[in-house]
């Protein structure tokens, strides 16, 4: 790219190009004055496609009046607004050092957060010059009503000496009042919106507080308060997030929790009801926790920050030195050119407009006026109508001048030097352009999308590109209806004006066109179904890339509990919930045989009985037959009457009760268990079964049939080895690492490791699962009384990190269609390893570079990417 080349610029230097964004290029600029006076400035001058909506410029001339009013320390000051020709410009006060936004980057680019001390007093700086503006009032005492709008990053800037200034005051109004018909001009400022913005209410100052607040957040923690996929996720999370200290992280002092959860209240009402009272909060904690605070520090941190930016300036201002001097003459004839709009002198309006105000101000005076004008005004209008035919015939002899020289120069060769043989031999001369072929100028657009590689279509034609990208040789003034499309996002069409050959932006915000549901039950681990397919998801699960206006049969499937339906159809893409409170089945009695009598006999009641013990996990047994279940277990649908119970627990004695159900009201039984002493086992009998065996007579059925009606004996008579084998639950012993990891078996939550279960024989799905970590699955088949261990089972880490380097470096990073703020080199942490990524790099000048990829076999991913160039 070729070296900006100082200019001039009516009555002013560009001295050096400093940033160009979608409404104007800002220059670093000089101006000169009697006896070698020189002033640095900063100079906006507005793009061309923005200055042609005259709405635009209406508003920017009336917030430039408001501008100018405002002389504050944390305020950077604006001193006229003029007109070039068709080029409109602001020039205000110039700030040696770097915008917020860069601060932070770099920050994060070198891993660490911005010391708390320099993040409280920048924003308490920041609400000190908020409250200077919401509170100006005009010559009259009436509050102007000012506010902001538009509080972000790359409008705060801090100067190398430690100051801290507010930049665009008053701008930003008539900038996102275009917005609406010039594509591209307000970009990246959603994450700053306060809840009222967001959602297209009316605002005032405590939007500004609003906003403060997010970059209190962003300065102490380095990460953005309000992120999303897109710009729709991210406003959908400003309009419905509620901010308290419990949703702060815990990295932040509680003092400053305080402050924050009221300075980001949702309601407005709820804030701080100045930015004074905001700036009086933070001084206090600033000082009473760094008493030896002092602006001085924050510049020294600044500037050894970017101290090869400073000495990067440093030798331009050198080179920029000799050429100032070479352009100190101002060049008259530019400098009669220029208009004054809006000057900083009491915020007045000057230069022709000013003219053509005084001029219909007389006219009016002049009709309403009884008597005839003085001898000295029609002097006046003598002497303007004088002046007047002078102009008119100084520009008539210009004229024939200039066109006598065109002849002269057309119909006399010899007059033309330039074509003389003996000094240019072999130069042709250009041939006119035919009258038949006019000339046709060309512009130029870049079209960008979030999220990116939409396809473009330009009057209905693919184009064959994808966002982003450039158009070229457009007709200007030609208007192009320009449709973005991307799977699972609605198509988008937009109109493109080509104005001028100056290049213009269109941006294109696509929505989803798929839905999203989230799905829970009660109780979890449901299996479902969508029309009647298996998902192989469990609850809770979300469920994405839905069609829109497309009914869904949802079925939720869970042993021992009926299974649940409902048809959902999405008609947007916010997120909608299915809740399924499922029921149990309740197992029914089997009918009696039909009575020899036509009488109608009903059904016997049902009781339920819940078991209880001391220490829990006792397996249940009733009337000597296992339930599958162990303490605290509720059986239901037992038929009223009397039943023997049993609770049996290793290293404990088996417990035998007996309880009777006289009504469907729910009875309890709560048992101790007694511990067996380890001293006491040598003197036992292990004989004991085999002799009861023994008694038994030779005809004996495998399955004796004890009777329940007689006493039991102090030790319960144990069953048969083949009964005992046939229902005895295996015992199944978990442990992880890091332990606490929630147990599913069968999709029924146990517990948390380590663990100790008994579970029925058969197949068991066991899933571990913790918040942070990897999940386990496994499935085992156990048999009757066997032990199974899974100890020390290892739980991944769930989230990894991955570094990019590039060659060349400073190249724009999106991870899975969001783009990152940082460019390469840069670290990325907290990315799922459970899923795959789609990373994509671009370099201007080079072609993008895309990948996919997972992170199953390593928490940390490393990319080197050498560019091709284009």
């Amino acid at each position: 790219m070729a070296a900006f080349e100082p200019k001039q610029f009516g009555k002013y230097v560009l001295l050096e190009k400093l940033a160009v964004g979608g409404m104007a290029e800002i220059y670093k600029a000089k101006t000169y004055g009697a006896e070698g006076f020189e002033k640095l400035l900063a100079l906006k001058k507005i793009l061309p496609h923005a200055a042609a909506d005259t709405e635009f410029i209406t508003m920017l001339i009336d917030e430039a009046k408001l501008s100018v009013l405002l002389s504050h320390a944390n305020i950077v000051q604006v001193f006229d607004l003029g007109k070039v020709g068709d080029d409109f410009f602001i020039t205000m006060e110039y700030i040696n050092g770097v915008n917020l936004r860069d601060v932070l980057y770099r920050i994060r680019e070198r891993t660490h957060k911005l010391p708390p001390e320099f993040a409280v007093f920048i924003v308490s700086e920041l609400a000190k010059g908020l409250d200077y503006a919401h509170r100006k009032t005009d010559s009259n005492g009436r509050p102007l009503g000012i506010v902001h709008r538009d509080i972000s990053p790359q409008n705060i800037l801090i100067s190398y000496e430690g100051e801290v200034k507010i930049v665009d005051f008053g701008i930003a109004k008539a900038a996102m009042n275009i917005s609406h018909t010039m594509a591209g001009i307000l970009k990246g400022k959603i994450a700053y919106m306060s809840p009222e913005q967001a959602l297209g209410k009316a605002i005032d100052y405590r939007t500004d507080i609003f906003s403060t607040g997010i970059l209190l957040y962003e300065t102490l923690t380095g990460q953005k308060l309000f992120t999303g996929e897109s710009q729709f996720e991210v406003l959908k999370k400003i309009r419905t997030t509620r901010i308290d200290t419990t949703k702060l992280p815990d990295s932040i002092p509680a003092p400053l929790k305080d402050i924050l959860s009221r300075v980001l209240a949702f309601k407005p009402e709820d804030r701080y009801q100045s930015a004074g009272d905001l700036q009086i909060a933070l001084t206090r904690y600033l000082y009473s926790t760094y008493p030896d605070f002092a602006s001085q520090k924050l510049a020294a941190y600044i500037k050894e920050l970017f101290i090869d930016l400073i000495r990067e300036q440093q030798e331009t201002s050198v080179k920029l030195s000799d050429i100032a001097h070479q352009t100190a003459s101002i060049n008259a004839k530019e400098e009669a050119e220029q208009e004054n709009i809006v000057h900083r002198e009491n915020g007045s309006v000057s230069g022709r407009r000013r003219g053509r105000d005084r001029d219909k101000e007389e006219e009016v005076a002049e009709a309403t006026r009884a008597t005839p004008l003085s001898s000295s005004r029609r002097k006046t209008g003598t002497a303007r109508k004088a002046r007047s035919v002078g102009i008119w015939k100084a520009a008539s002899l210009t004229a024939v001048l200039a066109l006598a020289g065109f002849a002269a120069l057309r119909f006399m060769p010899a007059l033309r030097f330039w074509e003389n043989q003996s000094v240019i031999k072999e130069e042709v001369p250009p041939a006119e352009p035919s009258l038949a072929e006019p000339i046709i100028f060309t512009g130029t657009a870049h079209l960008v999308s979030d999220p990116p590689t939409a396809k473009i279509f330009v009057d209905n034609r693919d184009t064959g590109l994808t966002t982003p990208a450039i158009l070229d040789k457009l007709t200007i003034g030609q208007t192009y209806k320009i449709r973005f499309e991307k799977e699972l996002y609605a198509p988008l069409e937009k109109n493109l004006e080509v104005i001028g050959d100056e290049p213009m932006e269109l941006q294109a915000l696509l929505q989803k066109n798929t839905g999203v549901l989230s799905i829970i039950s009660e109780p979890s681990g449901a299996a479902i179904l969508v029309n009647g397919r298996a998902t192989g998801l469990m609850t809770p699960a979300t469920l994405e890339t839905l069609a829109l206006h497309t009914d869904y049969q949802i079925s939720l499937s869970k042993p021992e509990y009926l299974d649940f339906e409902q048809t959902v159809n999405l008609t947007d893409a916010v997120p909608q919930k299915v809740s399924a409170m499922m029921k149990k089945i309740v197992t029914e009695a089997p009918a009696p045989p039909p009575p020899p009598a036509p009488v109608v006999k009903e059904e016997p009641e049902t009781g339920t009985l819940l078991v209880r013990s001391e220490p829990s996990g006792a397996r249940v047994i009733i009337d000597g037959k296992e339930t599958g279940k162990t303490t605290p277990a509720t059986l239901s649908d037992l038929k009223l009457g009397t039943y023997r119970i049993q609770l049996k627990k290793e290293d404990f004695e088996t417990a035998s009760r007996r309880m009777t159900l006289s009504s469907a009201k729910p009875v309890t039984l709560s048992q101790r268990l007694k511990q067996i002493q380890k001293e006491a086992l040598p003197t036992a009998s292990p004989t004991p079964a085999p002799a009861v065996k023994s008694d038994l007579p030779a005809t004996q059925s495998p399955t004796p049939q004890i009777p329940i009606e007689t006493p039991s004996p102090p030790t319960p008579t144990p069953l048969p080895a083949a009964a005992e084998e046939s229902g005895e639950p295996a015992t199944i012993k978990l442990s992880s690492n890091p332990s606490g990891a929630e147990v599913f078996i069968n999709s029924e939550y146990q517990g948390t490791t380590p663990l100790t279960i008994r579970a029925r024989p058969g197949l068991l799905t066991i899933l571990l699962n913790k918040e942070g970590k990897k999940s386990f699955t496994k499935k085992i088949t156990v048999a009757p009384g066997e032990k199974v261990n899974l100890l020390n089972i290892s739980l991944g880490e769930l989230y990894g990190q991955i570094s990019i380097n590039t060659t060349p470096p400073r190249a724009d990073v999106i991870l899975d269609g969001q783009v990152i703020g940082a460019k390469t080199p840069v670290t990325i942490r907290n990315v799922r390893r459970d899923k795959q990524h789609i990373l994509r790099l671009e370099a201007y000048g080079y072609e993008p570079w895309e990948r996919t990829f997972d992170m199953e076999e390593s928490t940390d991913k490393k990319f080197n990417v050498i560019f091709e160039r284009e």
